[in-house]
Protein backbone atom coordinates (compact mmCIF):
# COMPACT_ATOMS: atom_id res chain seq x y z
CA UNK A 1 0.00 0.00 0.00
CA UNK A 2 1.11 3.68 -0.07
CA UNK A 3 3.00 5.00 2.34
CA UNK A 4 0.83 7.20 5.01
CA UNK A 5 2.75 10.74 3.83
CA UNK A 6 1.68 9.61 -0.11
CA UNK A 7 -2.03 8.34 1.32
CA UNK A 8 -2.35 11.83 2.92
CA UNK A 9 -1.49 13.63 0.34
CA UNK A 10 -4.03 11.46 -2.14
CA UNK A 11 -6.86 12.19 -0.06
CA UNK A 12 -6.41 15.73 0.02
CA UNK A 13 -5.87 15.49 -3.75
CA UNK A 14 -9.61 14.09 -3.67
CA UNK A 15 -11.04 17.62 -2.77
CA UNK A 16 -9.99 19.09 -6.41
CA UNK A 17 -10.97 15.83 -8.37
CA UNK A 18 -14.55 17.20 -9.43
CA UNK A 19 -12.96 19.97 -11.00
CA UNK A 20 -10.50 18.10 -12.62
CA UNK A 21 -13.04 15.64 -13.67
CA UNK A 22 -15.01 18.67 -15.11
CA UNK A 23 -12.53 19.84 -17.17
CA UNK A 24 -11.31 16.75 -18.44
CA UNK A 25 -14.65 15.43 -19.44
CA UNK A 26 -15.60 19.31 -21.40
CA UNK A 27 -11.97 18.45 -23.20
CA UNK A 28 -12.92 15.13 -24.38
CA UNK A 29 -16.33 15.96 -25.50
CA UNK A 30 -15.24 19.29 -27.08
CA UNK A 31 -12.24 16.86 -29.33
CA UNK A 32 -15.19 14.53 -29.92
CA UNK A 33 -17.30 17.04 -31.30
CA UNK A 34 -14.53 18.48 -33.42
CA UNK A 35 -13.46 14.78 -35.31
CA UNK A 36 -17.14 14.15 -35.99
CA UNK A 37 -17.31 17.70 -37.43
CA UNK A 38 -14.19 17.13 -39.33
CA UNK A 39 -15.54 14.01 -40.77
CA UNK A 40 -18.94 15.54 -41.27
CA UNK A 41 -17.55 18.17 -43.66
CA UNK A 42 -14.76 16.36 -45.25
CA UNK A 43 -16.70 13.08 -45.75
CA UNK A 44 -14.52 11.42 -48.39
CA UNK A 45 -11.98 12.82 -47.78
CA UNK A 46 -11.52 12.25 -44.33
CA UNK A 47 -11.65 8.27 -45.08
CA UNK A 48 -8.91 8.62 -47.35
CA UNK A 49 -6.97 10.86 -45.04
CA UNK A 50 -7.37 7.99 -42.47
CA UNK A 51 -6.13 5.69 -45.23
CA UNK A 52 -3.43 7.89 -45.70
CA UNK A 53 -1.88 7.66 -42.51
CA UNK A 54 -2.45 3.69 -41.54
CA UNK A 55 -0.46 3.60 -45.27
CA UNK A 56 2.66 5.47 -43.75
CA UNK A 57 2.67 3.99 -40.87
CA UNK A 58 2.80 0.66 -42.51
CA UNK A 59 5.60 1.46 -44.28
CA UNK A 60 7.60 3.23 -42.17
CA UNK A 61 6.54 2.11 -38.56
CA UNK A 62 5.47 -1.30 -39.21
CA UNK A 63 8.25 -3.12 -37.24
CA UNK A 64 8.05 -0.41 -34.12
CA UNK A 65 4.29 -1.81 -33.78
CA UNK A 66 5.97 -5.36 -33.48
CA UNK A 67 8.63 -4.75 -31.26
CA UNK A 68 5.71 -2.83 -29.08
CA UNK A 69 3.07 -6.45 -28.78
CA UNK A 70 6.55 -8.38 -28.51
CA UNK A 71 7.40 -6.80 -25.13
CA UNK A 72 3.93 -6.63 -23.75
CA UNK A 73 4.11 -10.77 -24.55
CA UNK A 74 7.77 -10.30 -22.73
CA UNK A 75 6.59 -8.45 -19.74
CA UNK A 76 3.52 -10.68 -19.21
CA UNK A 77 5.71 -13.77 -19.01
CA UNK A 78 8.29 -12.29 -17.32
CA UNK A 79 5.36 -11.26 -14.36
CA UNK A 80 4.03 -14.84 -14.31
CA UNK A 81 6.98 -16.74 -13.67
CA UNK A 82 8.64 -15.01 -11.37
CA UNK A 83 8.09 -14.31 -7.27
CA UNK A 84 5.47 -11.35 -7.81
CA UNK A 85 3.22 -13.50 -9.58
CA UNK A 86 1.56 -14.73 -6.02
CA UNK A 87 0.25 -11.01 -5.23
CA UNK A 88 -2.86 -9.84 -4.77
CA UNK A 89 -4.52 -7.41 -6.88
CA UNK A 90 -6.22 -5.81 -4.00
CA UNK A 91 -5.60 -6.34 -0.24
CA UNK A 92 -4.15 -9.74 0.78
CA UNK A 93 -7.67 -10.88 2.14
CA UNK A 94 -9.65 -10.22 -1.29
CA UNK A 95 -10.96 -12.62 -3.15
CA UNK A 96 -12.39 -12.87 -7.27
CA UNK A 97 -16.13 -10.86 -7.25
CA UNK A 98 -16.93 -13.06 -10.31
CA UNK A 99 -16.38 -16.43 -10.87
CA UNK A 100 -14.19 -17.83 -12.88
CA UNK A 101 -16.96 -18.93 -15.75
CA UNK A 102 -18.93 -15.21 -15.33
CA UNK A 103 -15.08 -13.76 -15.59
CA UNK A 104 -14.69 -15.42 -18.63
CA UNK A 105 -17.37 -14.32 -20.57
CA UNK A 106 -16.67 -11.07 -19.61
CA UNK A 107 -13.36 -11.21 -21.34
CA UNK A 108 -14.99 -12.15 -24.54
CA UNK A 109 -18.50 -10.09 -24.44
CA UNK A 110 -16.48 -7.15 -24.04
CA UNK A 111 -12.88 -7.91 -25.55
CA UNK A 112 -12.86 -9.75 -28.98
CA UNK A 113 -15.95 -11.56 -29.66
CA UNK A 114 -17.61 -9.79 -31.99
CA UNK A 115 -14.57 -9.41 -34.09
CA UNK A 116 -13.85 -13.40 -33.61
CA UNK A 117 -17.80 -13.94 -34.98
CA UNK A 118 -16.92 -11.74 -37.97
CA UNK A 119 -14.08 -13.21 -39.04
CA UNK A 120 -14.70 -16.78 -37.68
CA UNK A 121 -14.62 -18.58 -41.27
CA UNK A 122 -13.43 -15.71 -43.82
CA UNK A 123 -9.74 -15.07 -42.08
CA UNK A 124 -8.73 -19.12 -41.64
CA UNK A 125 -9.79 -19.36 -45.63
CA UNK A 126 -8.28 -16.34 -46.66
CA UNK A 127 -5.05 -17.29 -44.95
CA UNK A 128 -5.61 -20.49 -46.75
CA UNK A 129 -5.80 -19.57 -50.26
CA UNK A 130 -6.26 -15.97 -51.40
CA UNK A 131 -3.51 -14.81 -52.99
CA UNK A 132 -3.89 -10.92 -52.51
CA UNK A 133 -0.36 -9.12 -52.19
CA UNK A 134 1.25 -12.58 -52.07
CA UNK A 135 -0.45 -14.54 -49.75
CA UNK A 136 -0.09 -15.84 -46.31
CA UNK A 137 3.63 -15.08 -45.58
CA UNK A 138 4.33 -18.28 -43.74
CA UNK A 139 3.22 -20.49 -46.75
CA UNK A 140 5.85 -21.65 -49.48
CA UNK A 141 5.25 -20.42 -53.21
CA UNK A 142 5.46 -24.38 -53.83
CA UNK A 143 1.85 -24.39 -51.12
CA UNK A 144 0.26 -21.43 -52.51
CA UNK A 145 0.32 -23.21 -55.96
CA UNK A 146 -0.63 -26.70 -55.19
CA UNK A 147 -3.92 -24.83 -53.34
CA UNK A 148 -4.47 -22.34 -56.27
CA UNK A 149 -4.08 -25.58 -58.71
CA UNK A 150 -6.34 -27.91 -56.89
CA UNK A 151 -9.42 -25.31 -57.05
CA UNK A 152 -8.86 -24.52 -60.53
CA UNK A 153 -9.12 -28.30 -60.92
CA UNK A 154 -12.45 -28.46 -58.60
CA UNK A 155 -14.17 -25.71 -60.90
CA UNK A 156 -13.16 -27.26 -64.14
CA UNK A 157 -14.21 -30.53 -62.75
CA UNK A 158 -17.72 -29.33 -61.59
CA UNK A 159 -18.46 -27.81 -64.61
CA UNK A 160 -18.49 -30.89 -66.77
CA UNK A 161 -20.68 -32.46 -63.94
CA UNK A 162 -18.51 -34.41 -62.10
CA UNK A 163 -18.76 -34.70 -58.03
CA UNK A 164 -16.32 -36.06 -55.13
CA UNK A 165 -15.63 -39.36 -55.49
CA UNK A 166 -16.02 -39.35 -59.05
CA UNK A 167 -13.10 -40.47 -61.66
CA UNK A 168 -11.73 -37.05 -62.02
CA UNK A 169 -12.10 -35.43 -59.39
CA UNK A 170 -8.99 -33.51 -57.68
CA UNK A 171 -7.99 -34.57 -54.54
CA UNK A 172 -6.33 -32.67 -52.26
CA UNK A 173 -2.55 -33.45 -51.62
CA UNK A 174 -0.03 -32.78 -48.69
CA UNK A 175 0.72 -29.50 -49.96
CA UNK A 176 -2.97 -28.76 -49.77
CA UNK A 177 -3.04 -30.09 -46.43
CA UNK A 178 -0.16 -28.03 -45.54
CA UNK A 179 -1.79 -24.86 -46.16
CA UNK A 180 -5.27 -25.27 -44.48
CA UNK A 181 -3.08 -26.02 -41.31
CA UNK A 182 -0.93 -22.35 -41.85
CA UNK A 183 -4.50 -20.33 -42.27
CA UNK A 184 -5.67 -21.99 -38.73
CA UNK A 185 -2.20 -21.07 -37.43
CA UNK A 186 -2.03 -17.65 -38.41
CA UNK A 187 -5.61 -16.35 -37.49
CA UNK A 188 -4.82 -18.39 -33.97
CA UNK A 189 -1.76 -15.77 -33.90
CA UNK A 190 -3.49 -13.17 -34.64
CA UNK A 191 -6.31 -13.66 -32.04
CA UNK A 192 -4.11 -15.48 -29.19
CA UNK A 193 -1.66 -14.56 -26.98
CA UNK A 194 0.17 -11.96 -28.37
CA UNK A 195 -3.19 -9.75 -28.43
CA UNK A 196 -4.22 -10.64 -25.31
CA UNK A 197 -0.88 -10.18 -23.89
CA UNK A 198 -1.31 -6.18 -24.87
CA UNK A 199 -4.29 -6.46 -22.52
CA UNK A 200 -2.71 -8.20 -19.91
CA UNK A 201 -0.20 -5.98 -19.18
CA UNK A 202 -3.11 -2.65 -19.50
CA UNK A 203 -5.35 -4.61 -16.84
CA UNK A 204 -2.60 -5.57 -14.97
CA UNK A 205 -1.30 -2.51 -14.37
CA UNK A 206 -4.80 -0.36 -13.89
CA UNK A 207 -5.69 -3.47 -10.98
CA UNK A 208 -2.46 -3.13 -9.38
CA UNK A 209 -2.42 0.65 -8.96
CA UNK A 210 -5.64 0.85 -8.01
CA UNK A 211 -6.48 -2.18 -6.02
CA UNK A 212 -3.31 -2.49 -4.73
CA UNK A 213 -2.01 0.94 -4.36
CA UNK A 214 -5.34 2.60 -3.59
CA UNK A 215 -4.74 5.18 -6.60
CA UNK A 216 -7.52 5.85 -9.15
CA UNK A 217 -9.32 3.01 -11.91
CA UNK A 218 -7.41 5.47 -14.63
CA UNK A 219 -4.80 5.19 -16.97
CA UNK A 220 -2.83 7.77 -15.67
CA UNK A 221 -2.34 6.21 -12.30
CA UNK A 222 -0.38 3.59 -14.26
CA UNK A 223 2.38 6.08 -14.63
CA UNK A 224 2.29 7.17 -11.00
CA UNK A 225 6.29 5.30 -10.36
CA UNK A 226 7.78 7.62 -13.35
CA UNK A 227 5.96 11.40 -12.34
CA UNK A 228 4.40 11.09 -9.05
CA UNK A 229 2.03 13.43 -8.01
CA UNK A 230 2.04 14.58 -11.46
CA UNK A 231 -0.39 12.25 -12.95
CA UNK A 232 -3.15 14.79 -11.76
CA UNK A 233 -1.67 17.71 -13.70
CA UNK A 234 -1.35 18.29 -17.64
CA UNK A 235 0.35 14.90 -18.41
CA UNK A 236 -2.31 12.65 -16.86
CA UNK A 237 -4.90 14.53 -18.32
CA UNK A 238 -3.07 13.90 -21.86
CA UNK A 239 -2.54 10.03 -20.60
CA UNK A 240 -6.74 9.86 -20.28
CA UNK A 241 -7.39 11.83 -23.70
CA UNK A 242 -5.27 9.64 -26.05
CA UNK A 243 -7.03 6.53 -23.98
CA UNK A 244 -10.25 8.49 -24.39
CA UNK A 245 -9.49 8.56 -28.48
CA UNK A 246 -8.05 5.13 -28.95
CA UNK A 247 -11.17 3.40 -27.21
CA UNK A 248 -13.75 5.27 -29.74
CA UNK A 249 -11.72 4.10 -32.37
CA UNK A 250 -11.15 1.01 -31.51
CA UNK A 251 -14.96 0.59 -30.74
CA UNK A 252 -16.08 2.22 -33.68
CA UNK A 253 -14.30 -0.50 -35.79
CA UNK A 254 -15.80 -3.18 -34.01
CA UNK A 255 -19.40 -1.72 -34.20
CA UNK A 256 -18.78 -0.98 -37.94
CA UNK A 257 -18.02 -4.70 -38.36
CA UNK A 258 -20.94 -5.37 -36.33
CA UNK A 259 -23.27 -3.67 -38.19
CA UNK A 260 -21.55 -5.10 -41.12
CA UNK A 261 -22.49 -8.90 -39.92
CA UNK A 262 -26.16 -7.55 -38.85
CA UNK A 263 -26.75 -6.91 -42.51
CA UNK A 264 -25.65 -9.79 -44.07
CA UNK A 265 -27.41 -11.74 -41.51
CA UNK A 266 -30.69 -10.15 -42.47
CA UNK A 267 -30.31 -10.68 -45.92
CA UNK A 268 -29.22 -14.03 -45.31
CA UNK A 269 -32.57 -15.06 -43.39
CA UNK A 270 -34.22 -13.28 -46.41
CA UNK A 271 -35.45 -10.48 -43.57
CA UNK A 272 -34.02 -7.78 -46.32
CA UNK A 273 -33.09 -8.06 -49.95
CA UNK A 274 -29.87 -6.35 -49.34
CA UNK A 275 -28.35 -4.42 -46.67
CA UNK A 276 -28.79 -0.14 -46.56
CA UNK A 277 -28.04 2.81 -45.19
CA UNK A 278 -30.90 2.55 -43.52
CA UNK A 279 -30.06 -0.90 -42.57
CA UNK A 280 -26.87 0.81 -40.75
CA UNK A 281 -28.32 3.48 -39.22
CA UNK A 282 -31.22 1.43 -37.55
CA UNK A 283 -28.59 -1.19 -35.90
CA UNK A 284 -26.97 1.46 -34.88
CA UNK A 285 -29.49 3.26 -33.06
CA UNK A 286 -31.07 0.11 -31.78
CA UNK A 287 -27.76 -1.19 -31.04
CA UNK A 288 -26.87 2.14 -29.00
CA UNK A 289 -29.70 2.71 -26.94
CA UNK A 290 -29.90 -1.14 -26.09
CA UNK A 291 -26.32 -0.66 -24.89
CA UNK A 292 -27.02 2.45 -23.25
CA UNK A 293 -29.94 1.05 -20.70
CA UNK A 294 -27.52 -2.05 -20.26
CA UNK A 295 -24.35 0.17 -18.94
CA UNK A 296 -26.48 2.27 -16.29
CA UNK A 297 -27.46 -1.31 -14.82
CA UNK A 298 -23.53 -1.99 -14.06
CA UNK A 299 -20.96 -4.45 -14.32
CA UNK A 300 -22.61 -7.17 -12.42
CA UNK A 301 -26.53 -7.56 -13.83
CA UNK A 302 -26.12 -6.35 -17.59
CA UNK A 303 -22.93 -7.07 -19.10
CA UNK A 304 -22.50 -10.05 -16.87
CA UNK A 305 -25.95 -11.24 -17.48
CA UNK A 306 -25.56 -10.95 -21.78
CA UNK A 307 -21.53 -12.31 -21.83
CA UNK A 308 -22.68 -15.34 -19.60
CA UNK A 309 -25.49 -15.56 -21.98
CA UNK A 310 -23.52 -15.07 -25.07
CA UNK A 311 -21.11 -17.67 -23.78
CA UNK A 312 -23.72 -20.26 -24.21
CA UNK A 313 -24.83 -19.70 -27.58
CA UNK A 314 -20.87 -19.48 -29.05
CA UNK A 315 -20.91 -23.14 -27.50
CA UNK A 316 -24.22 -24.24 -29.36
CA UNK A 317 -22.74 -23.20 -32.61
CA UNK A 318 -19.48 -24.68 -32.01
CA UNK A 319 -21.55 -27.84 -31.32
CA UNK A 320 -23.44 -27.37 -34.39
CA UNK A 321 -20.26 -27.14 -36.88
CA UNK A 322 -19.00 -30.39 -34.89
CA UNK A 323 -22.14 -32.54 -35.38
CA UNK A 324 -22.41 -31.60 -39.22
CA UNK A 325 -19.00 -31.33 -40.14
CA UNK A 326 -16.11 -33.71 -40.53
CA UNK A 327 -15.33 -34.35 -36.05
CA UNK A 328 -11.97 -35.93 -37.07
CA UNK A 329 -10.97 -33.48 -39.49
CA UNK A 330 -12.15 -30.44 -36.98
CA UNK A 331 -10.22 -31.47 -34.34
CA UNK A 332 -7.00 -32.85 -36.18
CA UNK A 333 -7.00 -29.82 -37.58
CA UNK A 334 -7.19 -28.07 -34.26
CA UNK A 335 -4.16 -29.87 -32.71
CA UNK A 336 -1.85 -29.29 -36.11
CA UNK A 337 -2.60 -25.49 -35.40
CA UNK A 338 -1.70 -25.81 -31.75
CA UNK A 339 1.87 -27.50 -32.13
CA UNK A 340 2.51 -25.67 -35.51
CA UNK A 341 1.64 -22.32 -33.46
CA UNK A 342 3.82 -23.48 -30.26
CA UNK A 343 6.86 -24.16 -31.87
CA UNK A 344 6.36 -21.03 -34.78
CA UNK A 345 5.13 -18.33 -32.53
CA UNK A 346 7.70 -16.43 -31.55
CA UNK A 347 9.43 -16.66 -35.12
CA UNK A 348 5.68 -15.24 -36.37
CA UNK A 349 5.72 -12.08 -33.85
CA UNK A 350 9.04 -11.36 -35.05
CA UNK A 351 8.37 -11.56 -38.80
CA UNK A 352 8.73 -8.30 -40.12
CA UNK A 353 7.76 -7.17 -44.20
CA UNK A 354 11.07 -6.31 -45.88
CA UNK A 355 9.32 -5.95 -49.54
CA UNK A 356 6.61 -3.57 -50.88
CA UNK A 357 3.74 -6.27 -51.30
CA UNK A 358 4.89 -8.23 -48.26
CA UNK A 359 4.56 -4.73 -46.37
CA UNK A 360 0.91 -4.35 -47.84
CA UNK A 361 -0.25 -7.62 -46.65
CA UNK A 362 1.17 -7.07 -43.33
CA UNK A 363 -0.12 -3.75 -42.86
CA UNK A 364 -3.66 -5.42 -44.05
CA UNK A 365 -3.13 -7.87 -41.08
CA UNK A 366 -1.22 -8.02 -38.66
CA UNK A 367 -0.68 -4.53 -38.27
CA UNK A 368 -3.99 -3.41 -38.84
CA UNK A 369 -4.33 -6.13 -35.33
CA UNK A 370 -1.98 -4.76 -33.48
CA UNK A 371 -3.32 -1.27 -34.12
CA UNK A 372 -6.52 -2.79 -33.53
CA UNK A 373 -5.40 -4.31 -30.05
CA UNK A 374 -3.80 -1.76 -28.70
CA UNK A 375 -6.28 0.95 -29.34
CA UNK A 376 -7.79 -0.99 -27.58
CA UNK A 377 -5.65 -1.73 -24.71
CA UNK A 378 -7.48 1.02 -22.66
CA UNK A 379 -10.68 0.05 -23.36
CA UNK A 380 -10.61 -3.63 -22.73
CA UNK A 381 -7.78 -3.44 -19.76
CA UNK A 382 -9.60 -0.83 -18.30
CA UNK A 383 -12.56 -3.24 -17.82
CA UNK A 384 -10.60 -6.51 -17.17
CA UNK A 385 -9.40 -4.70 -14.32
CA UNK A 386 -12.32 -3.89 -13.10
CA UNK A 387 -13.52 -7.48 -13.20
CA UNK A 388 -10.29 -8.78 -11.38
CA UNK A 389 -10.15 -7.87 -8.06
CA UNK A 390 -9.23 -9.83 -5.65
CA UNK A 391 -6.79 -12.58 -8.05
CA UNK A 392 -3.62 -12.67 -7.95
CA UNK A 393 -1.31 -11.48 -10.30
CA UNK A 394 -0.36 -15.03 -12.22
CA UNK A 395 -3.90 -16.10 -12.00
CA UNK A 396 -4.66 -12.85 -13.74
CA UNK A 397 -1.55 -13.10 -16.50
CA UNK A 398 -2.44 -17.07 -17.49
CA UNK A 399 -6.18 -16.20 -17.20
CA UNK A 400 -5.99 -13.20 -19.61
CA UNK A 401 -3.57 -14.71 -21.57
CA UNK A 402 -3.49 -18.47 -21.72
CA UNK A 403 -7.31 -19.01 -21.40
CA UNK A 404 -8.70 -16.70 -24.60
CA UNK A 405 -5.67 -18.11 -26.76
CA UNK A 406 -7.01 -21.40 -26.23
CA UNK A 407 -10.82 -20.13 -27.14
CA UNK A 408 -9.48 -18.82 -30.00
CA UNK A 409 -7.52 -22.16 -30.88
CA UNK A 410 -10.94 -24.07 -30.68
CA UNK A 411 -13.34 -21.21 -32.44
CA UNK A 412 -11.76 -20.91 -35.40
CA UNK A 413 -9.90 -24.04 -35.10
CA UNK A 414 -13.21 -25.90 -35.17
CA UNK A 415 -15.40 -22.83 -37.49
CA UNK A 416 -12.54 -22.00 -39.79
CA UNK A 417 -12.07 -25.67 -40.34
CA UNK A 418 -15.48 -26.47 -41.25
CA UNK A 419 -15.18 -23.86 -44.20
CA UNK A 420 -11.98 -25.42 -44.93
CA UNK A 421 -13.39 -29.24 -44.90
CA UNK A 422 -16.20 -27.91 -47.32
CA UNK A 423 -14.10 -25.97 -49.90
CA UNK A 424 -11.89 -28.93 -50.03
CA UNK A 425 -14.33 -32.03 -50.13
CA UNK A 426 -17.68 -30.43 -51.08
CA UNK A 427 -19.49 -30.56 -53.71
CA UNK A 428 -19.87 -27.08 -54.65
CA UNK A 429 -17.57 -23.64 -54.43
CA UNK A 430 -19.90 -21.51 -52.36
CA UNK A 431 -17.88 -20.78 -49.04
CA UNK A 432 -14.63 -20.45 -51.43
CA UNK A 433 -16.45 -18.23 -53.50
CA UNK A 434 -17.84 -15.83 -50.64
CA UNK A 435 -14.49 -16.07 -48.58
CA UNK A 436 -11.62 -15.62 -51.61
CA UNK A 437 -13.17 -14.44 -54.56
CA UNK A 438 -15.89 -11.72 -53.07
CA UNK A 439 -14.32 -11.31 -50.02
CA UNK A 440 -17.66 -11.50 -47.95
CA UNK A 441 -16.22 -11.04 -44.99
CA UNK A 442 -19.82 -11.39 -42.92
CA UNK A 443 -21.34 -13.26 -45.31
CA UNK A 444 -19.21 -16.47 -45.74
CA UNK A 445 -20.53 -17.44 -42.01
CA UNK A 446 -23.99 -17.05 -42.82
CA UNK A 447 -23.08 -19.13 -46.45
CA UNK A 448 -21.70 -21.90 -44.31
CA UNK A 449 -25.19 -23.06 -42.99
CA UNK A 450 -26.61 -23.28 -46.15
CA UNK A 451 -24.51 -25.52 -47.59
CA UNK A 452 -23.72 -27.66 -44.55
CA UNK A 453 -27.31 -28.04 -43.33
CA UNK A 454 -29.73 -26.69 -45.77
CA UNK A 455 -33.35 -25.75 -44.55
CA UNK A 456 -34.98 -25.26 -41.04
CA UNK A 457 -31.61 -26.21 -38.96
CA UNK A 458 -29.92 -23.36 -41.36
CA UNK A 459 -32.47 -20.88 -40.00
CA UNK A 460 -31.61 -21.36 -36.81
CA UNK A 461 -28.04 -21.49 -36.55
CA UNK A 462 -28.28 -18.31 -38.59
CA UNK A 463 -30.41 -16.74 -35.90
CA UNK A 464 -27.83 -17.89 -33.33
CA UNK A 465 -25.66 -16.01 -35.10
CA UNK A 466 -27.26 -13.04 -35.50
CA UNK A 467 -28.15 -13.19 -31.53
CA UNK A 468 -24.52 -13.42 -30.28
CA UNK A 469 -23.13 -10.77 -32.95
CA UNK A 470 -25.94 -8.56 -31.67
CA UNK A 471 -25.08 -9.39 -27.90
CA UNK A 472 -21.56 -8.54 -28.93
CA UNK A 473 -22.21 -5.45 -30.15
CA UNK A 474 -24.04 -4.64 -27.36
CA UNK A 475 -21.53 -5.49 -24.79
CA UNK A 476 -18.72 -3.90 -26.76
CA UNK A 477 -20.70 -0.82 -26.58
CA UNK A 478 -22.00 -1.12 -23.18
CA UNK A 479 -18.47 -1.61 -21.37
CA UNK A 480 -17.14 0.77 -23.21
CA UNK A 481 -19.40 3.50 -22.36
CA UNK A 482 -18.21 2.68 -19.19
CA UNK A 483 -14.94 2.63 -19.27
CA UNK A 484 -15.01 6.11 -21.00
CA UNK A 485 -16.71 7.76 -17.92
CA UNK A 486 -14.59 5.81 -15.85
CA UNK A 487 -11.32 7.66 -17.80
CA UNK A 488 -12.80 11.11 -17.51
CA UNK A 489 -14.15 10.54 -13.80
CA UNK A 490 -10.69 8.82 -12.33
CA UNK A 491 -11.54 5.60 -12.04
CA UNK A 492 -14.69 6.04 -10.47
CA UNK A 493 -18.36 4.83 -10.96
CA UNK A 494 -20.18 7.93 -13.49
CA UNK A 495 -23.38 9.15 -12.89
CA UNK A 496 -25.76 7.69 -15.20
CA UNK A 497 -25.68 10.71 -17.09
CA UNK A 498 -22.34 10.86 -18.64
CA UNK A 499 -22.71 6.82 -19.20
CA UNK A 500 -25.90 8.11 -21.38
CA UNK A 501 -23.36 10.82 -23.40
CA UNK A 502 -20.51 8.36 -24.13
CA UNK A 503 -22.98 5.81 -25.53
CA UNK A 504 -24.70 8.49 -28.05
CA UNK A 505 -21.26 9.42 -28.63
CA UNK A 506 -19.79 6.19 -29.74
CA UNK A 507 -22.82 5.61 -31.44
CA UNK A 508 -22.56 8.75 -33.72
CA UNK A 509 -18.84 8.60 -34.66
CA UNK A 510 -19.23 5.20 -35.97
CA UNK A 511 -22.56 6.33 -37.85
CA UNK A 512 -20.80 9.42 -39.00
CA UNK A 513 -17.59 7.64 -40.50
CA UNK A 514 -20.13 4.58 -42.21
CA UNK A 515 -22.35 7.02 -43.45
CA UNK A 516 -20.24 9.92 -44.89
CA UNK A 517 -17.34 7.54 -45.95
CA UNK A 518 -18.90 5.93 -48.92
CA UNK A 519 -16.95 2.44 -50.14
CA UNK A 520 -14.17 3.32 -47.76
CA UNK A 521 -15.87 3.13 -44.65
CA UNK A 522 -14.86 0.22 -43.08
CA UNK A 523 -11.57 0.57 -44.53
CA UNK A 524 -11.13 4.31 -42.75
CA UNK A 525 -12.35 3.01 -38.99
CA UNK A 526 -9.48 0.25 -39.24
CA UNK A 527 -7.00 3.29 -40.47
CA UNK A 528 -8.43 5.20 -37.50
CA UNK A 529 -7.39 2.60 -35.07
CA UNK A 530 -4.21 2.02 -35.93
CA UNK A 531 -3.03 5.69 -36.28
CA UNK A 532 -5.18 6.18 -32.98
CA UNK A 533 -3.31 3.61 -31.54
CA UNK A 534 0.40 5.19 -32.68
CA UNK A 535 0.76 8.17 -29.96
CA UNK A 536 -1.02 5.87 -27.13
CA UNK A 537 2.10 3.04 -27.75
CA UNK A 538 4.25 5.73 -25.91
CA UNK A 539 2.23 5.74 -22.55
CA UNK A 540 1.89 1.88 -23.27
CA UNK A 541 5.81 1.62 -23.13
CA UNK A 542 5.94 3.78 -19.53
CA UNK A 543 3.41 2.00 -18.54
CA UNK A 544 5.28 -1.60 -18.55
CA UNK A 545 8.44 -0.05 -17.04
CA UNK A 546 6.40 1.85 -14.67
CA UNK A 547 4.39 -1.88 -13.35
CA UNK A 548 7.47 -3.83 -13.72
CA UNK A 549 9.58 -1.18 -11.20
CA UNK A 550 6.54 -0.88 -8.62
CA UNK A 551 6.16 -4.88 -8.71
CA UNK A 552 9.89 -4.97 -8.22
CA UNK A 553 9.43 -2.58 -4.96
CA UNK A 554 6.23 -4.39 -4.06
CA UNK A 555 7.83 -8.20 -3.88
CA UNK A 556 11.09 -7.14 -2.13
CA UNK A 557 8.89 -5.98 0.93
CA UNK A 558 6.22 -9.14 0.20
CA UNK A 559 9.17 -11.47 0.65
CA UNK A 560 10.61 -9.16 3.56
CA UNK A 561 7.20 -10.01 5.19
CA UNK A 562 7.07 -13.56 4.46
CA UNK A 563 10.75 -13.91 5.56
CA UNK A 564 9.72 -12.36 9.01
CA UNK A 565 7.01 -14.51 9.43
CA UNK A 566 9.04 -17.31 9.15
CA UNK A 567 11.43 -16.53 11.71
CA UNK A 568 8.72 -15.86 13.94
CA UNK A 569 7.19 -19.22 13.19
CA UNK A 570 11.22 -20.77 13.51
CA UNK A 571 11.37 -18.51 16.92
CA UNK A 572 8.01 -20.06 18.50
CA UNK A 573 9.20 -23.71 17.20
CA UNK A 574 12.50 -23.32 19.25
CA UNK A 575 11.05 -21.82 22.07
CA UNK A 576 8.48 -24.84 22.07
CA UNK A 577 11.27 -27.23 21.94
Amino acid sequence: MLPKEELNTLIAKRGILKGLNSTLGITAIVMTVVFILYAVLLGKTASEQFIGIKTWIENTLGWYYILVMFMAFVVCVYLMCSRVGKIRLGRDTDRPEFSNFAWFSMLFGCGTGAGMLFFSMSEPMIHFASQWSGGNPFLSSEVKAAVADFFAAKQAALDKGLMPGDAGFPVPNDLVADAAAGGIKLTVFHWGTIAWSMYAVVGLSLAYFAFRKGLPLSIRSALYPLIGQRIYGPIGHTVDILAVFGTIFGIATTLGLGVNQIGAGLVSLGVLEKATQTVTVVSILLITVIATLSATSGVARGIKRLSTLNTWICLVILAYFMLVTDTNYLVASSITALGDYLTEGISMTLWTARSGEERTWQGGWTIFYWGWWMAWSAFVGMFIARISRGRTIREFVLGVMLIPSVVALVWFGVIGSAGIHQSLYGADMTIYNAAINDWDYAGTLYNSFDVLTPGTLAVLAKMAALVVVVIFFVTSADSGTLVLGRLLAFGQRPPVQQRILWGMALGAVTLIILLLGGDLALKSLQAASIAGALPFTFVLLAMMYGLVKSLREDSEQFIDNEEHIRRLIEQEVSDLS
